[in-house]
């Protein structure tokens, strides 16, 4: 049984960072950004780590996708809340190993964690994907688990991260869930990145 706090359907701005420009280029540098793959048409990938600084379970589905492209299938991920689901524990860090089943997601314009477009495109165009319904979240949940029930305690906003303009392709995305003392939210999300020895 899920018991969801009153109130806690947050919405919010999450203020990215930019590292690699601003202003008017940031359109043009992430439409133009290469996809990193080898050969015309192919794409490289990214690793995403998620560390957990919160004392909370975070449930929330994340993946790439391109903005551009209606019909663009998501390459996505989930951590859900039962404990058959993958889960991301409070203080707790995701593993970046293929072999934990973590494998990387296809290099594409848009990072994602919990955003509409993600979620619509994953609903309109992977209608035969396997999904964790819980996870489909607006954002990222968190929750007290306990034996009898889990309870919500409140959601970090949507996150988004841009080709060109955030992150390069073959790059280790590592993204930071905290306690947000001094926001409007509970939670949030904070992002760096460590480019590969090819984008340095």
């Amino acid at each position: 049984m899920v018991k969801r706090a009153p109130g806690t359907v947050l919405t919010g701005i999450f203020i990215l960072h930019t590292l690699f420009g601003s202003g008017c280029a940031v359109p043009l540098a992430n439409l133009t950004a290469s996809l990193g793959g080898s050969t015309a048409g192919s794409r490289g990938t990214i690793r995403v780590l998620f560390i957990n600084n919160t004392p909370h379970r975070a449930v929330f589905t994340y993946g790439t996708y391109d903005q551009t492209d209606q019909f663009s299938q998501p390459d996505f991920r989930q951590f859900g809340l039962d404990e058959t689901d993958r889960n991301l524990d409070g203080n707790s860090e995701s593993s970046i190993s293929p072999s934990d089943g973590q494998s990387p997601l296809f290099c594409a314009r848009v990072f994602s964690i919990g955003s509409p477009n993600l979620r619509s495109l994953i609903d309109a165009n992977l209608a035969g994907a396997t999904v964790i319904d819980e996870a489909l979240v607006n954002g990222v949940e968190f929750f007290d688990t306990g034996e009898d029930s889990d309870t919500s305690v409140g959601f970090a906003p949507p996150f988004e991260a841009r080709l060109g303009t955030d992150f390069p392709c073959a790059a280790l995305l590592i993204v930071y869930f905290e306690i947000n003392d001094a926001g409007p939210d509970p939670f949030r999300t904070d992002f760096e990145l460590i480019p590969s020895a090819s984008t340095r």
